[in-house]
């Protein structure tokens, strides 16, 4: 099954509503992946599109992003089966 991405005008509300701006978008993206470089406790690799996800989901607020990817790890580190569990697929970010 393939999604079929938005066109035109739909991809431009949806960056508006997203607070996503193609100018700083790849600068946003730079910021995160460094911070997570400076954590001790986090990954200092991550996923490109997975960083963007999360931006996404936080509507490019940084502070935000920052604060749901260590919950995020945390969880991940506290709770593994609930990450790994089949039954619990429907629940992962």
């Amino acid at each position: 099954m393939t999604l079929e991405q938005p066109a035109g005008e739909m991809w431009k509300k949806i960056r508006e509503e997203l607070n996503e701006n193609v100018e700083t978008r790849d600068k946003d993206l730079e910021h995160i992946k460094e911070w997570l470089k400076k954590e001790p406790h986090l990954p200092d690799e991550f996923d490109d599109q997975r960083i963007m996800t999360f931006l996404r989901g936080c509507k490019f607020s940084l502070e935000k992003t920052k604060r749901k990817l260590d919950m995020y790890f945390t969880m991940r580190t506290a709770v593994p089966e609930f990450f790994n569990d089949p039954k619990c697929l429907l629940y992962r970010v």
